[in-house]
């Protein structure tokens, strides 16, 4: 990466963290600007005209600009512009706009305009924003967002937002989005899916239309109130052989979607269609209905040519029966008849009789949202935690402040023997023939860009670095004392481990990621440890542990700490300092090639997610007090085993606003995200993603809102983080065993989650990478030039990746809930030597998880 972007990423965000930690209006503004300003009698410097790298002013009366950030620590008549940061502490009377994030803390009556973020505690105007707006009380106005709006009640005025809006008590005025929620509705909703709590007066037009109440007007294919009779529905048939469907009955007509696999008339081959129907039944006894409908099929039949296209579609007809075995369950059969052509000319294809028979089960409307208002929990709470005193937890037992600085080193430089001599006594490797003449000939090379496979230099150099940082930390040592033995230990092994010349991206990607997934892991094998268990119980404790933070297990049993009992300083981990939110989801998870709707693999998956702390406690402020971690895992031959793995952990943060139950956090965090993908068996040879941000840090912002109605949690997370090392799936370059491109760049992304009691939770994230590649190896002969000595980054150019992952969990009872998630992935890669690349795919996760 060239040093001029790494110094300007770096700038740009301690800049941010130095303005907001500058917004207290005790302290003296630093204002690196020149303009027309004047200072008052009691010190305060007011504005007229502002311009400068870093605008810094009390109030303002006219115009500001700040290259890199602009802020006004009272009120603002006029027009503030930041070149990636605009704050604002009083009221704004005008317009606000800036490249990344926009704040006010006061009333804004204007414009506000941002990329990334838009914040204001009351709006009487507009805001514009490339991902998020929010505004903490009910505004007049409008919202425009490309992802997510978020107002705590809307009182004249509308909210367009491409996935979702969210407006909580009361909503009047207009919603257009993907995904609409709004807790009292007195207008419109317009969206994919609409939901509202209570509906007086207004309509609500989409897909799926849900309220409370049934008095207003609804327009959409589903269409569900409490009184909604729900089914799941499995049956067989001539149209479908197998077919899955979901069933909403209300007053007397009915709707259902599903999605059914084979379609006959077209011959072996795996073939499928998505339908939704449309009828009205009627009770003819007490456990017997009848019912007709009518649907549409749009069938995918994987071939090409003229007596079979790609695509069919279905007219067809049907008379139904059911009889109702219990409470839960009925048994149904129709008869029918299908008429189907083709799209493009509506040409016969074939017609014929429909015979189907199958089961349905009745989803248990007792636990269905929002059917009653929010009723809060039971006061009175067990928390064995509360009787723990200071002798119960190991971090205040004196022997634990106790730094063994040279058994850290040792044990760091013991990690690089042992793998060394692995590879060179055992598994008799070239590359490990090393000698003071390899040694002195890496020194004098330098570093150069490496060709390793996309998982070894992206995700097994990372993990190899943690085991250099927990070998200093597990002996003791702090966050940022151990941070050293992840840059020493990956020095080390890049000089003496190998004869291949070290590489610049092993360096980074061992240290930084080392540190983000050491931390990590030290920190979970301090929940998982308890000192106080015997017998079995101990032993699995300690091999968990072990098995997450090998070099911790490795210095407890040189310790003798594993098999110690104690009845004193026995527990590592306070859950009233650092709160845990740990689940676990299996299920089956559909990859689709290419985009094709049912061309892709089946696989089981595994994921892990866990979130660390509290990012409101400022009391607890250290690095990686807050973080949060997710695994997935495939179980498929033909796809990696590791899918994807994400980190986030604050490394600094500070409270920026509170008030009315609204509180907002800004910290410098640190990135870590790996996603890992193959080509779809049998399938094209096109590889769905694959992405890595291994080195990288940035400034965000986390909003809380108040819980209204069945809403319980709300928040909204904002990240910008400068990435130091990346790498990105290649159409072209492949040597030795790369066939990605790494380079620098940077990531913006946005969490949105929606808790609702006796419900569930939805979940939004949007992550946006852009990776650049510096470094090609144009003008260079392949033939003739040494591979280890290539020297290149990739494929010179850029490449992106937007990730849309929208997840919604329904609880079924206790802490286990059933959990559908999609992840649409859209790639678009320019090469300045070759032809440009777009790509985009999806997938479908369908599992249970439990919350422990």
């Amino acid at each position: 990466m060239k040093l001029r972007h790494l110094t300007l990423a770096l700038f740009l965000l301690l800049d941010i963290a130095y303005s907001m930690a500058q917004l207290s209006p005790v302290k003296r503004n630093t204002n690196i600007a020149l303009g027309i300003n004047r200072r008052e009698k009691d010190s305060t410097l007011v504005s007229k005209l502002n311009i400068g790298l870093v605008s810094n002013v009390d109030s303002l009366h006219g115009f500001q600009f700040g290259g890199l950030s602009s802020v006004v620590r009272r009120e603002a008549n006029g027009l503030n512009i930041g070149g990636l940061f605009s704050y604002t502490a009083g009221d704004v009377n005008g317009a606000q706009l800036c490249g990344a994030i926009n704040s006010v803390s006061g009333n804004l009556s204007g414009f506000q305009f941002a990329f990334i973020n838009n914040m204001a505690h009351s709006l009487n105007g507009v805001q514009l924003s490339g991902f998020t707006n929010i505004a903490t009380s009910p505004f007049r106005g409008v919202q425009l967002s490309g992802i997510t709006n978020i107002s705590m009640g809307v009182k004249e005025g509308m909210q367009i937002s491409t996935i979702a809006n969210i407006c909580s008590s009361y909503m009047r005025g207009l919603q257009v989005a993907a995904y609409n929620y709004v807790d009292t509705l007195n207008g419109s909703q317009i969206g994919l899916i609409n939901v509202c709590s209570s509906h007086p007066r207004g309509v609500q037009v989409g897909l799926i239309n849900y309220s409370r109440d049934t008095i207003a007007h609804k327009v959409g294919l589903v269409n569900v109130n409490p009184k909604t009779k729900i089914d799941v529905m499995y049956y067989a048939g001539t149209s479908t052989k197998l077919n899955f469907a979901m069933r909403f009955r209300n007053r007397s007509t009915y709707s259902m979607v599903g999605v059914g696999t084979h379609y006959m008339g077209l011959d072996k081959r795996f073939s499928g269609a998505l339908f939704y129907r449309l009828g009205q039944y009627f009770e003819i006894a007490p456990r017997w209905t009848v019912s007709s409908d009518i649907g549409f099929f749009h069938i995918e039949t994987f071939q090409n040519n003229e007596d079979k296209p790609k695509r069919l579609c279905s007219l067809q007809l049907r008379v139904n029966t059911d009889y109702q075995i219990n409470n839960y369950m009925s048994a149904f059969a129709s008869v029918g008849y299908g008429d189907t052509r083709y799209y493009h000319h509506l040409k016969e294809y074939r017609n014929g009789a429909i015979v189907e028979a199958g089961i349905a089960v009745r989803y248990n409307k007792k636990k269905y949202p929002l059917m009653t208002g929010y009723e809060a929990p039971n006061a009175k709470t067990t928390n064995k935690e509360d009787a723990d005193t200071d002798s119960t937890y190991a971090y205040n037992a004196p022997y634990m402040h106790r730094k063994y600085l040279w058994k850290g080193i040792a044990e760091a430089t013991g990690i690089n023997v042992a793998v060394h001599c692995f590879d060179r006594f055992v598994m008799n490797e070239d590359f490990a023939k090393v000698n003071l003449h390899t040694i002195h000939h890496n020194i004098k090379t330098g570093f150069v860009w490496d060709n390793d496979q996309f998982s070894t230099n992206l995700f097994a150099h990372p993990y190899h670095g943690s085991l250099y940082f927990n070998s200093a930390r597990s002996s003791g040592m702090t966050f940022w004392e151990s941070a050293p033995f992840a840059l020493g230990g990956s020095l080390m092994w890049e000089t003496c481990g190998e004869i291949e010349p070290p590489a610049i991206n092993d360096l980074m990607a061992t240290t930084f990621g080392g540190i983000c997934i050491g931390e990590v892991t030290h920190r979970i094998s301090d929940i998982i440890l308890n000192d106080s268990q015997r017998g079995f119980r101990r032993f699995l404790r300690e091999f968990a542990a072990t098995v997450v933070c090998p070099m911790k297990g490795f210095n407890r049993i040189i310790s003798g700490d594993t098999w110690a009992v104690k009845n004193k300083y026995y527990k590592y981990h306070d859950y009233n300092r650092f709160p845990v939110d740990l689940s676990i989801s299996v299920g089956d998870r559909y990859l689709a090639d290419n985009g094709a709707l049912f061309r892709g693999e089946h696989n089981p998956y595994v994921n892990l997610f866990m979130e660390y702390g509290n990012p409101f406690n400022d009391s607890e402020n250290k690095p990686y007090d807050f973080f949060y971690a997710e695994a997935t895992f495939g179980f498929s031959a033909n796809q990696p085993l590791i899918n994807g793995l994400h980190i986030l952990g604050r490394i600094w943060g500070a409270p920026v606003y509170e008030n009315n139950n609204i509180q907002a956090e800004f910290g410098i965090f640190q990135h870590f995200n790996y996603y890992d993908s193959k080509p779809v068996k049998d399938g094209t040879s096109l590889t769905p993603y694959r992405i890595s941000e291994a080195a990288s840090f940035g400034p965000g912002v986390i909003f809380s809102f108040p819980q209204v109605g069945a809403l319980t949690r709300l928040e909204q997370r904002v990240f910008l983080s400068a990435i130091l090392l990346g790498g990105t799936k290649s159409d072209y370059y492949n040597v030795i065993d790369r066939d990605y491109n790494m380079g620098s760049g940077f990531s913006i992304k946005t969490k949105t989650h929606m808790e609702f009691h006796n419900f569930g939770r939805f979940i939004i994230h949007t992550d946006y990478y852009r990776i650049f590649t510096w470094k090609g190896y144009e003008n260079k002969d392949l033939t003739k030039v040494d591979p280890l000595y290539l020297n290149a980054q990739g494929d010179k150019g850029n490449a992106s990746l937007l990730v849309l992952n929208p997840i919604w969990e329904l609880d079924l009872k206790g802490s286990l809930s059933a959990v559908l998630s999609g992840t649409y992935y859209v790639r678009d890669t320019y090469y300045k030597y070759h032809d440009n690349v777009y790509a985009k795919t999806f997938e479908i996760r369908f599992g249970l998880t439990y919350h422990f």
